[in-house]
């Protein structure tokens, strides 16, 4: 009588910590992407943003994920074996090629109710796509039922030349870009090189080219060799950006031209296949 009452407890307990019993983040199913007319490294990078951003938003559980599929002999002994995370929303998305442009179409289900929300948008470049996904992320969950649960990013801030002109710091590898009027600037690398940029202003975006020849110190420090092909072969790297932190901090991604080596032997180049998080803050005019 008292194992039957204590087993009544136990499983108790367990229902009452589970975490259907608790307030907590939503569970979120992401399901492949289907991304067509990207290298792999490149695709990689994108699911693993998009990712990034879900897990601000609630508890992410890949499609592969073992815990969605009970097991048919399980629970035999116990009524817990058989309990299995069920996802509150499945995020299905592709990203596709159209002229010069990628669209980003999403899909969001709500599995308790069965309704489906839809999102397309088209970005001039797979740097502005990953600089601008969270917000349509945001968008759909606020819209799924998540508003005011949804911890929104902060809002790029208007961008002209003269809050953009002036030296800033913070990108690993680089100790300071200065960005000078007429759409001018350098960057100057911790290896001591010094590379020549322009910029525009393209809406609300910063957009950041190299315009020096490749120097193997761009690379720093990867093995010489891998950086002597690459300065070779690679392409201009380029930075998309927007402002925030009234004025102070501009946060965006850098594109550049990806390298797969073995000690110091290069396998492969992958244009556009380096896309990393960036955020540069002002160190002074």
């Amino acid at each position: 009588m008292k194992r039957k009452l204590l087993a009544i407890l136990l499983f108790t307990l367990c229902i009452l910590s589970s975490p259907e019993a608790q307030e907590s983040k939503p569970v979120i199913k992401l399901n492949p992407l289907f991304i067509e007319g990207a290298g792999i490294e490149e695709s990689r990078l994108i699911e693993s943003l998009i990712h990034s951003y879900l897990s601000d938003i609630g508890e992410v559980i890949n499609y592969f994920d073992a815990s969605l599929s009970p097991d048919p002999f399980a629970g035999a002994g116990n009524p817990l074996d058989s309990w299995t995370r069920i996802p509150d929303y499945t995020v299905t998305g592709t990203i596709h090629l159209r002229r010069d442009s990628r669209v980003f179409a999403l899909e969001l289900l709500n599995t308790r109710t069965g309704q489906t929300w839809s999102f397309t948008s088209v970005y001039k470049s797979t740097g502005e796509l990953v600089l601008k996904a969270r917000s349509i992320l945001e968008s759909a969950f606020a819209a799924g039922g998540l508003e005011g649960q949804v911890k929104p990013a902060a809002l790029p801030e208007p961008v002209n030349e003269d809050r953009v002109v002036g030296t800033w710091r913070g990108e690993a590898g680089i100790e300071m870009i200065r960005l000078q009027q007429g759409g001018r600037g350098v960057a100057v690398f911790s290896s001591g090189a010094q590379m020549v940029l322009s910029y525009v202003i393209d809406g609300n975006t910063l957009r950041v080219w190299q315009v020096s020849p490749n120097s193997e110190r761009f690379y720093y420090p990867l093995p010489r060799d891998a950086a002597r092909e690459l300065a070779a072969e690679a392409e201009p790297m380029t930075w998309e950006l927007s402002l925030y932190r009234g004025g102070t901090a501009l946060g965006g991604v850098r594109i550049a031209t990806g390298v797969q080596f073995e000690g110091n032997r290069v396998i492969q180049l992958l244009p556009g296949g380096d896309i990393r998080e960036v955020e540069w803050t002002r160190g002074g005019h």
